[in-house]
């Protein structure tokens, strides 16, 4: 059986044992197919990519995938639903990140002052009424547990997850459940 991820490249190829490396510390099993020293893997990357020479290059669960950062890569393999790099603090876009096929979930914020606002949260309209909705709030929460800032929700939905316990509803400024 081929694994889901295969990685073309030459083992000479600093970046390709990068990857190998990322892969090995993620615990994926992979097929490393060496251009270099087998005809077949390079006949595969000319078929895939136009040419041998374009590598390192991920084939992942049929899909291409060229000389990725590891973020793009953790992305890519958790969309396959081949890995979980976990909830993803993005402070530049000021989200927090759930990477998940079919389209990833977010919740995003904004900052008044020291406060953080919590105002959005979006998931694939195929997974609402999944619950996967909820668990997510219920994750970017416990990640904000002990947090030093003062932070208010203003998403209902977000609202309605943090009503269920008391630490959050404390945590938020949330009137008691009746």
């Amino acid at each position: 059986m081929i694994p889901d991820i295969t990685l073309f490249g030459e083992l000479r190829c600093h970046k390709t044992r990068y990857y190998q490396a990322a892969l090995e510390e993620r615990g994926l099993p992979y097929e490393m197919a060496e251009v270099d020293k087998d005809p077949d893997a390079a006949a595969r990357l000319t078929a895939l990519a136009g040419n041998a020479d374009k590598f390192p290059m991920f084939q992942i669960s049929g899909r291409k995938l060229r000389n990725p950062t590891l973020a793009d890569l953790d992305k890519f393999l958790a969309r396959a639903g081949l890995y979980d790099p976990g909830l993803v603090h993005d402070k530049k876009s000021q989200r927090f990140v759930r990477h998940m096929a079919p389209s990833d979930a977010f919740v995003s914020y904004t900052w008044q002052g020291d406060r953080m606002i919590l105002g959005h949260i979006e998931i694939d309209p195929t997974l609402r009424g999944s619950g996967r909705g909820g668990g997510f709030a219920a994750e970017v929460f416990e990640y904000l547990e002990g947090a030093k800032h003062e932070i208010r929700l203003t998403c209902p939905f977000l609202r309605r997850v943090a009503a269920t316990r008391e630490n959050w509803r404390e945590q938020f400024n949330l009137e008691s459940k009746q």
